[in-house]
């Protein structure tokens, strides 16, 4: 039996609950950091996603913009990304375009109380069924 190992052992009994006090914040920020980064990436994927599905609604010969809309809409809703979001519908001639506008505010998990003005902005264009 080593008796200056188990001295030296008693001498810091209190060491590893220090060094987590420290240590903890740091992960928790990185760990939140992380998932808010994600969901960051979730929204704009989400967002690109809803503007090319409410454009392939839109090309079709005999829809009008609300069709657009509606897919576009039906899609953030079953994502829970619609709070505030706004889908602009432009039908030209032979081009439709959809654009998608998440705000971060009301979207983010995390980060929304410090990102008042950002927004998630998506366009996809697509040619119209002739």
């Amino acid at each position: 039996m080593n008796i200056k190992w188990n001295k030296k052992a008693q001498n810091r009994t209190g060491a590893t609950t220090v060094e987590f006090a420290f240590v903890l914040p740091v992960i928790l920020v990185m760990f939140l950091g992380a998932i808010e980064v994600t969901r960051l990436n979730f929204l704009r994927q989400t967002a690109l996603n809803a503007a090319y599905e409410g454009a392939r609604a839109c090309i079709v010969p005999g829809a009008t913009p609300a069709d657009g809309q509606a897919e576009a809409m039906r899609l953030l809703t079953a994502v829970s990304a619609h709070r505030g979001a706004t889908v602009n519908v432009n039908m030209q001639q032979a081009v439709v375009n959809v654009t998608i506008t998440i705000p971060l505010s009301q979207n983010s998990w995390g980060l929304g109380r410090f990102a008042t003005n950002a927004n998630v902005v998506r366009n996809f264009s697509l040619k119209k069924e002739m």
